[in-house]
Protein backbone atom coordinates (compact mmCIF):
# COMPACT_ATOMS: atom_id res chain seq x y z
CA UNK A 1 0.00 0.00 0.00
CA UNK A 2 1.25 3.65 -0.89
CA UNK A 3 2.51 5.67 2.28
CA UNK A 4 0.83 8.74 0.65
CA UNK A 5 -1.97 9.12 -0.79
CA UNK A 6 -4.38 11.94 -2.25
CA UNK A 7 -6.93 12.83 -4.54
CA UNK A 8 -6.43 16.17 -7.04
CA UNK A 9 -10.06 16.69 -6.59
CA UNK A 10 -10.99 16.35 -3.14
CA UNK A 11 -12.47 19.59 -1.44
CA UNK A 12 -13.11 20.98 -4.90
CA UNK A 13 -16.44 21.42 -7.05
CA UNK A 14 -15.96 18.41 -8.63
CA UNK A 15 -16.08 16.80 -5.39
CA UNK A 16 -17.31 14.11 -4.87
CA UNK A 17 -17.31 12.71 -8.01
CA UNK A 18 -18.39 9.39 -10.44
CA UNK A 19 -16.10 7.13 -7.96
CA UNK A 20 -18.28 7.76 -5.12
CA UNK A 21 -21.36 6.85 -7.00
CA UNK A 22 -19.37 3.42 -7.41
CA UNK A 23 -18.44 3.11 -4.16
CA UNK A 24 -14.61 3.95 -4.66
CA UNK A 25 -13.63 7.19 -3.45
CA UNK A 26 -9.78 7.40 -3.19
CA UNK A 27 -10.24 9.68 0.16
CA UNK A 28 -13.76 8.59 1.95
CA UNK A 29 -13.77 5.42 4.05
CA UNK A 30 -17.92 5.70 3.91
CA UNK A 31 -17.99 6.05 0.05
CA UNK A 32 -16.01 2.87 -0.45
CA UNK A 33 -18.78 1.15 1.89
CA UNK A 34 -17.35 0.99 5.16
CA UNK A 35 -19.53 1.87 8.21
CA UNK A 36 -16.38 3.80 9.96
CA UNK A 37 -14.92 7.54 9.06
CA UNK A 38 -11.20 7.14 8.37
CA UNK A 39 -10.54 9.71 5.52
CA UNK A 40 -7.30 10.23 4.40
CA UNK A 41 -5.60 13.65 4.00
CA UNK A 42 -8.49 16.03 5.45
CA UNK A 43 -9.27 18.89 2.76
CA UNK A 44 -11.24 21.13 4.99
CA UNK A 45 -15.06 19.66 3.97
CA UNK A 46 -16.42 16.03 4.72
CA UNK A 47 -17.00 14.33 0.84
CA UNK A 48 -19.73 11.80 2.72
CA UNK A 49 -21.63 14.87 4.11
CA UNK A 50 -21.00 16.77 0.09
CA UNK A 51 -22.56 13.40 -1.00
CA UNK A 52 -25.69 13.34 1.36
CA UNK A 53 -26.16 17.20 0.68
CA UNK A 54 -26.01 16.35 -3.13
CA UNK A 55 -28.80 14.04 -2.86
CA UNK A 56 -26.39 10.99 -2.48
CA UNK A 57 -25.21 11.65 -6.15
CA UNK A 58 -21.75 12.79 -7.35
CA UNK A 59 -21.51 16.58 -8.85
CA UNK A 60 -21.32 18.10 -12.23
CA UNK A 61 -18.63 16.62 -14.55
CA UNK A 62 -16.36 18.55 -16.46
CA UNK A 63 -17.71 18.91 -20.08
CA UNK A 64 -16.36 20.67 -23.68
CA UNK A 65 -16.76 24.07 -24.53
CA UNK A 66 -15.25 25.46 -27.75
CA UNK A 67 -12.51 28.54 -27.23
CA UNK A 68 -11.15 30.96 -29.46
CA UNK A 69 -7.40 30.03 -30.70
CA UNK A 70 -5.68 32.85 -30.74
CA UNK A 71 -2.57 32.31 -31.93
CA UNK A 72 -1.65 28.95 -33.28
CA UNK A 73 1.97 28.74 -33.99
CA UNK A 74 4.77 25.84 -35.51
CA UNK A 75 8.04 25.90 -32.74
CA UNK A 76 9.38 22.81 -34.94
CA UNK A 77 8.17 20.02 -37.64
CA UNK A 78 6.68 18.57 -34.62
CA UNK A 79 5.54 21.06 -31.86
CA UNK A 80 2.58 23.79 -32.32
CA UNK A 81 2.09 26.27 -29.46
CA UNK A 82 -1.32 27.62 -28.96
CA UNK A 83 -2.30 30.72 -27.32
CA UNK A 84 -6.10 29.74 -26.47
CA UNK A 85 -8.87 32.53 -25.11
CA UNK A 86 -10.73 31.25 -22.16
CA UNK A 87 -12.89 33.01 -19.12
CA UNK A 88 -11.82 34.60 -16.04
CA UNK A 89 -12.52 31.96 -14.53
CA UNK A 90 -11.17 29.16 -16.12
CA UNK A 91 -7.79 31.12 -16.68
CA UNK A 92 -7.49 31.30 -12.95
CA UNK A 93 -8.20 27.28 -11.85
CA UNK A 94 -5.71 26.77 -14.38
CA UNK A 95 -3.07 29.02 -13.24
CA UNK A 96 -2.01 26.30 -11.33
CA UNK A 97 0.86 23.94 -10.29
CA UNK A 98 -0.02 20.55 -12.52
CA UNK A 99 -2.56 21.88 -14.37
CA UNK A 100 -3.90 20.44 -18.09
CA UNK A 101 -7.21 20.14 -19.86
CA UNK A 102 -8.44 17.46 -22.79
CA UNK A 103 -7.90 18.85 -25.83
CA UNK A 104 -10.37 18.39 -29.84
CA UNK A 105 -10.29 19.78 -32.81
CA UNK A 106 -14.24 20.76 -33.06
CA UNK A 107 -14.28 18.65 -36.36
CA UNK A 108 -13.25 15.24 -34.89
CA UNK A 109 -15.71 12.72 -31.99
CA UNK A 110 -14.89 12.76 -28.75
CA UNK A 111 -12.80 10.00 -28.70
CA UNK A 112 -10.10 12.54 -30.67
CA UNK A 113 -9.90 14.28 -27.71
CA UNK A 114 -6.35 14.41 -25.60
CA UNK A 115 -4.62 15.67 -22.45
CA UNK A 116 -2.27 18.49 -23.12
CA UNK A 117 -0.16 20.70 -20.57
CA UNK A 118 -0.76 24.14 -19.01
CA UNK A 119 2.53 25.56 -20.22
CA UNK A 120 1.29 29.26 -19.26
CA UNK A 121 -2.25 31.38 -18.23
CA UNK A 122 -2.13 34.75 -18.48
CA UNK A 123 -4.57 35.96 -15.79
CA UNK A 124 -4.61 39.83 -17.13
CA UNK A 125 -5.85 38.87 -20.76
CA UNK A 126 -7.18 35.56 -19.86
CA UNK A 127 -5.36 33.67 -22.50
CA UNK A 128 -3.93 29.89 -21.77
CA UNK A 129 -0.52 28.83 -23.62
CA UNK A 130 0.00 24.91 -24.34
CA UNK A 131 2.76 23.32 -26.49
CA UNK A 132 1.71 19.98 -28.38
CA UNK A 133 3.92 17.54 -29.43
CA UNK A 134 2.65 15.59 -32.68
CA UNK A 135 3.38 12.22 -32.32
CA UNK A 136 0.34 10.50 -33.48
CA UNK A 137 -3.52 10.04 -34.32
CA UNK A 138 -4.68 12.42 -31.50
CA UNK A 139 -1.59 15.40 -31.68
CA UNK A 140 -1.92 15.20 -35.80
CA UNK A 141 -5.82 15.95 -35.59
CA UNK A 142 -5.09 18.60 -33.20
CA UNK A 143 -2.68 20.56 -35.25
CA UNK A 144 -5.31 20.28 -38.02
CA UNK A 145 -7.73 22.63 -35.67
CA UNK A 146 -8.17 26.55 -37.30
CA UNK A 147 -9.57 28.79 -35.09
CA UNK A 148 -11.98 27.38 -32.92
CA UNK A 149 -11.03 24.12 -30.33
CA UNK A 150 -12.86 22.22 -28.39
CA UNK A 151 -11.77 22.33 -24.68
CA UNK A 152 -12.66 20.16 -21.26
CA UNK A 153 -11.53 21.05 -17.95
CA UNK A 154 -9.94 22.28 -15.38
CA UNK A 155 -7.46 18.79 -14.30
CA UNK A 156 -4.61 19.50 -11.85
CA UNK A 157 -2.79 15.94 -11.78
CA UNK A 158 -0.37 16.88 -14.63
CA UNK A 159 2.46 16.88 -11.85
CA UNK A 160 3.00 13.94 -9.01
CA UNK A 161 4.43 15.08 -5.42
CA UNK A 162 2.61 18.34 -5.93
CA UNK A 163 2.87 18.41 -1.85
CA UNK A 164 6.48 18.58 -1.51
CA UNK A 165 6.75 21.44 -4.22
CA UNK A 166 3.94 23.46 -2.74
CA UNK A 167 5.73 23.56 0.77
CA UNK A 168 8.60 24.64 -0.46
CA UNK A 169 9.47 28.16 0.21
CA UNK A 170 12.84 30.57 0.10
CA UNK A 171 14.62 27.02 -0.52
CA UNK A 172 16.33 25.68 -3.95
CA UNK A 173 14.39 23.76 -6.35
CA UNK A 174 16.46 21.40 -8.88
CA UNK A 175 14.24 20.82 -12.40
CA UNK A 176 15.49 18.28 -14.90
CA UNK A 177 13.38 18.98 -18.18
CA UNK A 178 13.30 17.04 -21.37
CA UNK A 179 11.02 18.08 -24.64
CA UNK A 180 8.13 19.01 -24.27
CA UNK A 181 7.67 18.12 -20.66
CA UNK A 182 9.53 21.38 -19.45
CA UNK A 183 6.05 22.89 -20.46
CA UNK A 184 4.35 21.74 -17.35
CA UNK A 185 7.53 22.81 -15.59
CA UNK A 186 7.21 26.19 -16.60
CA UNK A 187 4.22 26.33 -14.03
CA UNK A 188 5.82 25.28 -11.30
CA UNK A 189 8.84 27.07 -11.92
CA UNK A 190 6.57 30.67 -12.05
CA UNK A 191 4.71 29.38 -8.78
CA UNK A 192 7.73 28.16 -6.88
CA UNK A 193 9.58 31.88 -7.55
CA UNK A 194 6.66 33.50 -5.70
CA UNK A 195 7.72 32.29 -2.95
CA UNK A 196 11.08 33.62 -2.96
CA UNK A 197 12.68 29.77 -4.01
CA UNK A 198 15.78 29.80 -6.23
CA UNK A 199 14.99 27.79 -9.69
CA UNK A 200 17.78 26.03 -11.72
CA UNK A 201 16.82 24.41 -14.42
CA UNK A 202 18.91 22.18 -16.44
CA UNK A 203 17.40 21.68 -20.16
CA UNK A 204 17.85 19.20 -22.28
CA UNK A 205 18.71 20.19 -26.03
CA UNK A 206 18.15 16.92 -27.39
CA UNK A 207 18.44 17.02 -31.26
CA UNK A 208 17.60 20.87 -31.31
CA UNK A 209 20.07 23.91 -30.73
CA UNK A 210 17.75 24.60 -27.74
CA UNK A 211 14.83 23.56 -25.60
CA UNK A 212 11.58 25.82 -26.54
CA UNK A 213 10.99 27.26 -23.01
CA UNK A 214 14.48 28.35 -22.07
CA UNK A 215 13.37 31.92 -22.77
CA UNK A 216 10.12 31.62 -20.73
CA UNK A 217 12.52 30.05 -18.06
CA UNK A 218 14.95 33.20 -18.33
CA UNK A 219 12.36 35.37 -18.17
CA UNK A 220 11.13 34.38 -14.56
CA UNK A 221 14.71 34.62 -13.72
CA UNK A 222 15.99 30.84 -13.54
CA UNK A 223 19.35 29.86 -13.91
CA UNK A 224 19.29 27.83 -17.18
CA UNK A 225 22.07 25.13 -17.94
CA UNK A 226 21.68 23.75 -21.23
CA UNK A 227 23.06 19.89 -21.03
CA UNK A 228 22.14 16.70 -23.16
CA UNK A 229 21.07 14.28 -20.47
CA UNK A 230 20.67 10.45 -21.61
CA UNK A 231 23.02 8.14 -23.48
CA UNK A 232 20.81 6.80 -25.66
CA UNK A 233 23.10 3.91 -26.48
CA UNK A 234 22.61 2.40 -23.53
CA UNK A 235 19.93 4.13 -21.93
CA UNK A 236 21.92 5.59 -18.98
CA UNK A 237 22.92 9.34 -17.73
CA UNK A 238 25.37 10.88 -19.45
CA UNK A 239 28.39 11.67 -17.13
CA UNK A 240 29.06 15.59 -18.24
CA UNK A 241 24.95 15.94 -17.31
CA UNK A 242 26.27 13.47 -13.45
CA UNK A 243 28.82 16.02 -13.09
CA UNK A 244 26.91 18.95 -13.61
CA UNK A 245 24.32 17.36 -10.74
CA UNK A 246 27.64 16.72 -8.65
CA UNK A 247 28.49 20.40 -8.91
CA UNK A 248 25.53 21.73 -8.41
CA UNK A 249 24.87 19.60 -5.00
CA UNK A 250 27.93 20.79 -3.30
CA UNK A 251 26.63 24.42 -3.99
CA UNK A 252 23.05 24.26 -3.67
CA UNK A 253 21.02 22.70 -0.89
CA UNK A 254 18.17 21.22 -2.88
CA UNK A 255 15.47 19.83 -1.12
CA UNK A 256 12.66 18.97 -3.99
CA UNK A 257 13.92 17.98 -7.23
CA UNK A 258 11.09 18.06 -10.32
CA UNK A 259 11.90 15.38 -13.00
CA UNK A 260 10.07 16.19 -16.16
CA UNK A 261 10.88 13.81 -18.78
CA UNK A 262 9.71 10.59 -19.48
CA UNK A 263 9.21 7.26 -16.87
CA UNK A 264 12.37 5.80 -17.52
CA UNK A 265 14.04 9.33 -17.54
CA UNK A 266 12.57 9.74 -13.58
CA UNK A 267 13.47 6.11 -13.04
CA UNK A 268 17.07 6.84 -14.17
CA UNK A 269 17.67 10.82 -12.16
CA UNK A 270 15.81 9.17 -9.13
CA UNK A 271 17.45 6.70 -8.40
CA UNK A 272 20.35 8.26 -9.06
CA UNK A 273 20.36 10.79 -6.69
CA UNK A 274 18.48 9.37 -3.86
CA UNK A 275 21.63 7.06 -3.81
CA UNK A 276 23.16 10.18 -2.46
CA UNK A 277 20.83 11.72 -0.32
CA UNK A 278 17.99 9.50 0.44
CA UNK A 279 16.39 12.86 2.26
CA UNK A 280 15.70 14.55 -1.24
CA UNK A 281 11.80 14.55 -2.50
CA UNK A 282 10.87 14.28 -5.52
CA UNK A 283 8.16 15.62 -7.85
CA UNK A 284 7.16 14.33 -11.53
CA UNK A 285 5.66 14.89 -14.66
CA UNK A 286 2.72 12.58 -14.88
CA UNK A 287 2.66 10.45 -18.06
CA UNK A 288 0.03 8.43 -17.37
CA UNK A 289 -1.79 7.38 -20.37
CA UNK A 290 -5.17 9.44 -19.55
CA UNK A 291 -8.20 8.84 -21.52
CA UNK A 292 -10.93 10.15 -19.16
CA UNK A 293 -9.31 12.42 -16.47
CA UNK A 294 -12.05 11.08 -14.07
CA UNK A 295 -10.16 7.95 -12.40
CA UNK A 296 -12.89 5.46 -13.90
CA UNK A 297 -11.94 4.12 -17.59
CA UNK A 298 -8.80 2.55 -15.98
CA UNK A 299 -6.32 3.20 -18.91
CA UNK A 300 -3.89 5.57 -16.64
CA UNK A 301 -3.37 3.16 -13.78
CA UNK A 302 0.18 2.35 -12.06
CA UNK A 303 0.78 -0.38 -10.10
CA UNK A 304 3.10 -1.31 -6.73
CA UNK A 305 2.61 -3.31 -4.19
CA UNK A 306 -0.46 -5.37 -5.92
CA UNK A 307 -2.06 -1.81 -5.39
CA UNK A 308 -3.58 0.29 -8.68
CA UNK A 309 -3.80 4.40 -8.83
CA UNK A 310 -5.86 6.05 -10.45
CA UNK A 311 -2.94 8.21 -11.93
CA UNK A 312 -5.22 11.39 -13.40
CA UNK A 313 -6.29 12.14 -10.46
CA UNK A 314 -5.10 10.30 -7.54
CA UNK A 315 -1.25 11.90 -5.96
CA UNK A 316 1.09 9.59 -5.04
CA UNK A 317 4.78 10.01 -3.42
CA UNK A 318 7.11 9.63 -6.77
CA UNK A 319 9.55 7.95 -4.95
CA UNK A 320 7.61 5.11 -4.04
CA UNK A 321 7.01 4.32 -7.48
CA UNK A 322 10.57 5.12 -9.17
CA UNK A 323 12.86 4.76 -6.11
CA UNK A 324 14.37 0.71 -6.87
CA UNK A 325 16.10 -0.92 -3.89
CA UNK A 326 19.30 -2.23 -4.73
CA UNK A 327 19.78 -5.01 -6.85
CA UNK A 328 15.78 -4.99 -8.37
CA UNK A 329 15.82 -4.44 -12.16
Amino acid sequence: MFRYIDCIDAGTEFCPCNLADTGECIICSQLRGKTFCDCLNWKGSCIFQEYYWNHNKSKKVREFAEYVVVDKKYIRDDLIKFDIQVNAHLARQLNSIGSYVFLKNPKSPEFFSTPISIMKSNLKNNQITVVVKIIGVKTKNLGLAGDKILLKGPYWNGIQGQVFLKGLKNSTLFIAARGVAAAPALMVAKKLKLKGNEIIVALDVGRHSENFAKKDFTDLGCKIIDVSMVDYSKYSLKEEFIKIIAELKKKYEFKVILSAGSDEFHELLLNHLYQFDNSLKFATVNNGIITCGEGVCGSCEAKLHNHLIKTCKQQYNPAELFIKPKGEV
